[in-house]
């Protein structure tokens, strides 16, 4: 007999002895009932579909600034000399920006400035002509 009652617990032993203590464990009970009781704690279908509208009107905001953006850029570009075709190439290639290039010290910008003037007269034949000044001036003259 002994045996038969070691083995029998209650839920009280059990609970007592994971350390959780009845009372919170039926608040939680408790609070669960409540939600599924209480209607107003879901998220209605009209909320939902407003959500969901909203979500759409946010994301179809969003593609027409990116389209925008994308056609500003285009726009940019298409009104660009050939040489500053070949300038804004070659900042982007070397993850410089022209505000990164100008912030640069006189001496690091001027080597830059070279070697974009040597990528231009490279890229429209000047290569092999004295005078790259006017080399440059008949590269950046207007091409539209």
């Amino acid at each position: 007999m002994r045996i038969a009652a070691m083995l029998t617990f209650s839920s009280q032993d059990i609970l007592g002895a994971t350390g959780v203590s009845r009372s919170s464990g039926d608040s939680d009970f408790s609070a669960l009932l409540d939600e599924k009781s209480n209607p107003r704690s879901f998220i209605s279908e009209e909320d939902l579909e407003a959500r969901k509208t909203e979500q759409e009107v946010g994301r179809k905001a969003e593609k027409r600034a990116a389209q925008a953006d994308v056609i500003s850029q285009f726009l940019d570009y298409s009104e660009m000399t050939f040489a500053e075709r070949i300038r804004a190439t070659w900042l982007s290639d070397h993850n410089l920006t022209e505000e990164q290039l100008a912030a640069l010290p006189d001496d690091q910008r001027k080597a830059i400035e070279d070697e974009i003037e040597e990528a231009v007269k490279r890229q429209l034949g000047f290569e092999g002509e004295s005078g790259g000044s006017s080399a440059m001036v008949a590269a950046e003259g207007d091409h539209r």
